[in-house]
């Protein structure tokens, strides 16, 4: 099929909307506990929020299925590598290359894990997916922000904290790998890093407020603490 540009441009991006506004926390709450994860909890659909509708080990291993299934949208989202981008815009007759292709479909998915069409646009705080946009386009950048998320959340048992830092290190450790080319020829991804670090900051403000005053959930602590 050969739609020519900007069509080919519409249709891979809708996909990844479509594809990223798939809410599995939301889908794992109401199918395992009759539950509207919107409206427990932080309200968010996501990972975090889903897993504390489970006790004990449970809950680790509801949060890891979220987790990865969400990451694995903005994976699918950002197609996989730059070369298998290029050659899904090629077969539709795209006019950008891979990596803008990549940049533009990531996003797409992580809009549609933040405000998904299937539930009034409301979803999660989009870290699990954008965590999967970003290894398609920086990999080891990826395993840098995983490194730092488990160091974190390991040491102060805050998930919000460790997201936060995670995705702050992205950019910092691509501008490390790049160097000025980071800046050049990769401006385009370098730039959607640091908007995505943005992003997930601002998503977590009240997270931040929490952990100012001293009431941010730790792991396996009751919901009294909020």
């Amino acid at each position: 099929m050969h739609l020519g540009s900007p069509w080919a441009e519409l249709l891979l991006v809708l996909v990844a909307y479509l594809v990223g506004g798939i809410p599995f926390g939301w889908l794992f709450a109401r199918a395992f506990k009759g539950v509207d994860l919107r409206r427990v909890g932080s309200g968010g659909t996501g990972a975090t929020n889903c897993s504390r509708l489970w006790n004990g080990l449970n809950c680790a291993w509801v949060f890891l299925a979220v987790f990865a299934l969400d990451f694995a949208k903005g994976l699918f989202g950002a197609w996989f590598n730059e070369a298998s981008a290029a050659w899904a815009g090629a077969r539709l007759g795209a006019g950008m290359d891979g990596i803008s292709l990549q940049v533009a479909c990531g996003l797409a998915a992580i809009l549609g894990h933040m405000f998904t069409p299937y539930l009034s646009f409301r979803g999660g705080k989009g870290v699990a997916t954008m965590f999967g946009v970003v290894t398609a386009l920086a990999p080891i950048s990826a395993l840098w922000g995983l490194g730092f998320w488990g160091l974190l959340v390991g040491v102060t048992k805050y998930m919000s904290l460790g997201s936060m830092v995670a995705m702050i290190s992205v950019p910092l450790t691509y501008w490390a790998e790049w160097g000025s080319d980071a800046f050049r020829s990769r401006l385009g991804v370098t730039l959607f890093l640091l908007v995505s670090a943005l992003t997930v900051v601002w998503r977590h403000r009240e997270n931040i407020r929490r952990l100012l005053a001293g009431r941010e959930r730790r792991i396996g602590a009751p919901d009294q603490q909020l």
